[in-house]
């Protein structure tokens, strides 16, 4: 009889520190676990088709009992409820030094496992919903021969030296004002990225994004009591975060900051009846302000990630929304 499997702990290693040898397969799969933070095995098996899912799995098996991946303990009562589940997988201690080492990225080796046990449920679950719309774009992008993904690693080199060598560099500040309150708004989208679609006679254009996710726990708008007042500024809502997207676009930041011209701002949640709420709440900002017709998009999450093609892609992004981009 052939030698059976042996069944390893789901969250706890066994030989710890057992070595690995690595393959390039394992060290682009380190990578763009880095890349999403956190990632379930079943987008990796997407964005690594050419490689069968169960081999995807043993490689990922090995690379968490050599920490150099991680499974983050948040998961765990996913596991508790029974069912077939997918694992999902952050970057471990072994694996950033590997990176640092190999590649020059600037990120610490620090004790990653302490970083990844303090997400909850809830930032583990928002960061999913990242990373499963990221791998849907690379995905959708990598079925068209005439569109190609444009990472943010690659859209700052455009970038001032400042800003590539910061710690943050997808976060920038805005000097808000809002009726007669004024302070600094730092923005940070959930995911940035962009667009290169090549025409037929051979020229490209480019299209860039940034992304917030929302799932469905934040206020759209507070009180006018409350957006009358120096509090607006201070408090998380996602009135701010539009308006500060809006004061963003209309100072140009984004040349300053990325280099890049003309983005688009596309929030997407979990119901057409919610992103119209959105739309109605920020309607007035985004027009005070001259955004252009379309900068700012609304629509609603794929619940299995898909994208169906990208919608996102040229003006075509109006397929995508639910509701209309505010003119």
């Amino acid at each position: 009889m052939g030698a059976s499997r042996r069944s390893y702990p789901r969250f706890r290693r066994e030989d710890a520190g057992k070595a690995v040898e690595l393959t390039d397969d394992d060290v682009a799969i380190i990578r763009c676990v880095y890349r999403h933070r956190f990632v379930r095995a079943d987008d990796l098996y997407r964005l690594f088709s050419d490689r069968t899912p169960d081999r995807i799995s043993r490689r990922l098996t090995a690379l968490y009992r050599a920490g150099f991946l991680d499974r983050p303990i948040a998961q765990i009562d996913r596991f508790r409820q029974g069912g077939s589940q997918a694992f999902v997988y952050g970057l471990d201690t072994a694996g950033a030094r590997l990176l640092k080492e190999k590649f020059a990225i600037p990120i610490g080796v620090a004790n990653w496992k302490s970083r990844n046990r303090s997400y909850t449920r809830e930032s583990l679950d928002h960061t999913l919903a990242i990373s499963q719309f990221m791998v849907g774009v690379e995905v959708s992008c990598r079925a068209r021969d005439e569109l190609s993904l444009i990472t943010l690693e690659e859209m700052l080199k455009n970038a001032p030296p400042g800003v590539r060598s910061a710690r943050f560099p997808g976060r920038w500040p805005v000097d808000l004002r809002f009726h007669g309150a004024r302070g600094i708004v730092y923005l940070i989208p959930d995911a940035i990225f962009g667009l290169r679609v090549r025409r037929p006679d051979g020229t490209a254009r480019s299209s860039y994004w940034f992304v917030e996710i929302d799932r469905g726990t934040m206020t759209i708008a507070p009180s006018e009591r409350v957006q009358e007042s120096d509090a607006f500024i201070h408090r998380a809502t996602i009135l701010r975060k539009l308006a500060a997207y809006a004061e963003s676009f209309r100072q140009e930041l984004h040349k300053k900051h990325f280099g890049i011209q003309a983005p688009r701002m596309v929030l997407l949640t979990t119901s057409s009846a919610r992103a119209e709420a959105m739309r109605r709440a920020a309607t007035d900002i985004v027009a005070g302000q001259g955004v252009p017709a379309g900068a700012v998009v609304f629509g609603v999450l794929p619940e299995d990630g898909n994208l169906v093609e990208l919608k996102l892609v040229d003006t075509a992004a109006r397929r995508l929304q639910l509701v209309p981009p505010l003119a």
